[in-house]
């Protein structure tokens, strides 16, 4: 029986359970409370970074002691739009669950927090950071053995398996159905070198939202991805089932450049802060779980980042065959 991906069905499991562990061209997206203009269109110019939790976090950080790129400033790599992490909402500014973060990691610093608008392979090999583009990388990036070889981890701040997903009336119920039909992923993401590994047949898409609208054109006959994305993507959708969690252990992290201990070990107290206060369950909850969360505003315009400004679904096949420059997270 495939359960569907709907928001009840998400604040049951335990797919997307934060840790309580103690835990390139770039566009600049400044957080709330600093001086830039709104902008009417995403992806030219600045927008505001807009938290949907407040933090009242009680830990005491010597910021003056760390190294940001500029004084004042934390500058925070993301690939947006990536809901729910991190998207453009309806007013063009910056939400998610990552910026939720973000911003208080900057709030306990006593700095404006940047969000500098990256793309996901820029984020996930490394050069982002040490090209100095930014003092952290939050994007839902999944700790690897060989992106910590690139750069500095914090302690994992997110569970995050992948799982199978297809159409509520197809014959497919789990991995073992998969022979013969095509699997969408998204390039260069955990879920793809999982299927690639597995040998079976995948189409690779950019991004996740054109992911699911190549499984409901009927493109590709399953999807394997993150559950965190593909069951927000899916919402309320009573088409689309999960079929099988695949327990790769997935964790993510937040990274810094290979050089930036001292600020890693302060993200790690920040990070261990949010757990014991409940400020980390709390935006689980409002963005896993059943909180309301802002719609998804249109990405116009936007071609500096991995989008391309373009989820339409005409464009899925041009878009499947440029997936090798525009990569998505995890």
């Amino acid at each position: 029986m495939k359960l569907h991906a709907d928001a009840d069905e998400r604040v049951i499991t335990p797919w997307a359970k934060a840790l309580g562990i103690a835990s390139i061209g770039a566009l600049a997206l400044t957080a709330c409370g600093g001086d830039g203009e709104d902008s009417d269109q995403p992806g030219e110019g600045e927008a505001e970074a807009e938290a949907q939790v407040e933090a009242d976090l009680d830990v005491d950080i010597d910021s003056e002691s760390l190294e940001l790129i500029t004084e004042g400033t934390l500058q925070v790599c993301s690939d947006v739009p990536y809901p729910p992490f991190e998207y453009f909402d309806e007013d063009g500014d910056v939400v998610g669950f990552d910026v939720d973060i973000a911003q208080g990691i900057a709030d306990v610093l006593g700095v404006e927090l940047e969000v500098v608008q990256t793309g996901f392979e820029g984020i996930q090999s490394g050069v982002a950071l040490n090209s100095e583009s930014c003092d952290l990388a939050i994007s839902g990036m999944t700790i690897t053995e060989e992106r910590a070889g690139n750069m500095l981890f914090s302690e994992p701040y997110l569970d995050d398996n992948l799982a199978l997903m297809s159409p509520v009336d197809s014959e497919i119920s789990g991995l073992d159905d998969l022979d013969g039909v095509t699997v969408g992923v998204q390039a260069d993401t955990t879920g793809d070198e999982y299927a690639t590994s597995e040998g079976f047949e995948t189409r690779e898409y950019p991004d996740s939202g054109l992911l699911l609208q190549g499984l409901e054109s009927g493109q590709v006959d399953a999807a394997i991805g993150n559950i965190s994305i593909l069951g927000y993507q899916a919402g309320e959708n009573e088409d689309f089932g999960f079929d099988e969690e695949i327990d790769t252990g997935e964790q993510l992290g937040i990274a810094a450049q290979s050089d930036n201990q001292d600020l890693i070990d302060a993200v790690d107290e920040i990070l261990a802060e949010m757990d014991a206060s409940g400020y980390m369950d709390d935006i689980e909850e409002q963005w896993f779980g059943d909180g309301e969360t802002p719609d998804e505003g249109e990405d116009e315009g936007d071609d500096s980042g991995d989008e391309d400004g373009d989820n339409d679904a005409d464009d899925e096949d041009d878009a499947a065959e440029d997936s090798d420059e525009d990569e998505g997270d995890s």
